[in-house]
């Protein structure tokens, strides 16, 4: 545990966050909600507003997709914002985790046309291929692109680029990193060795019981900020997977009563 008293500072801040979390219960209420508008209704009377509050029923499955992404920067922002500067650059690049899809779908040579509508991935997504190599060669975002050393999948370019940003600090700061980093990739694993549909619920919840667990044995770190930020984006990924199969199950014109 680092002896830093901004870390104590930064512990209040992260509990208080942690025990706004829905539990179990809490999720189950808000999703026996059937239509989008009452869900976001619901969802709004919870601490998901913060990502939600830009949302309304209207919105199309991609624009829920890209308003979600924006109010994850926004939340890593924020986190950021109460740490030294030290450590900022690590955790704002934790911002980046939500783009990777849409990266990996470029570095293929897409340009998904809602990629456009998206701030921080428009000037990646006009021109040809050798175009949006170049915009991201020349962007914060050059370490994803492949080159020797950085990795093979655009997952590990990110981890490795996260790695290099952490500060020469003292063992006692970054050990609870390297379990964050291993329960992460045996989740990652378990994810890819499942079968098809219905394996992610309990896969989430049970990296969720891991996560919570360095969490509370990690205290006054950064590990404790980076175990927040992964269970606040299981929670985005669960939020997302509501709102827009509400959106698309709608967009059919098969509709129940909520």
């Amino acid at each position: 545990m680092s002896p830093r008293p901004r870390w104590r500072y930064v512990q209040a801040r992260l509990q208080a966050r942690h025990g706004e979390r829905l539990s179990e219960a809490d999720w189950r209420m808000l999703e026996a909600a059937r239509s989008l508008d009452h869900f976001l209704e619901r969802a709004r009377g919870t601490p998901l507003r913060r990502f939600t509050e830009r949302l309304n029923a209207g919105v199309t499955s991609h624009a829920i997709e890209r308003l979600l992404r924006m109010s994850w920067r926004t939340y890593v922002a924020e986190v950021a914002g109460w740490l030294d500067r030290d450590w900022q650059p690590a955790v704002l690049w934790a911002a980046h985790v939500a783009d990777l899809p849409a990266i990996n779908a470029l570095l293929r040579g897409e340009a998904p046309a809602w990629a456009k509508q998206d701030s921080a991935l428009a000037a990646f997504a006009e021109g040809n291929p050798l175009q949006r190599s170049a915009a991201l060669e020349n962007s914060p975002l050059a370490p994803l692109l492949p080159a020797p050393g950085r990795g093979t999948s655009l997952a590990h370019r990110w981890a490795a680029h996260w790695q290099l940003l952490w500060p020469r600090s003292g063992r006692a700061e970054t050990h609870g990193l390297h379990n964050l980093i291993a329960v992460v990739a045996a989740h990652a694993v378990q994810l890819a060795l499942a079968a098809p549909p219905g394996t992610s619920p309990p896969h989430r919840l049970e990296v969720a019981k891991r996560l919570t667990r360095l969490f509370r044995q990690n205290g006054a770190s950064p590990a404790a900020v980076f175990s927040h930020l992964a269970l606040a984006a299981l929670d985005l990924e669960r939020l997302r997977g509501n709102l827009v199969r509400r959106r698309l199950f709608e967009t059919t014109g098969v509709r129940e009563a909520a």
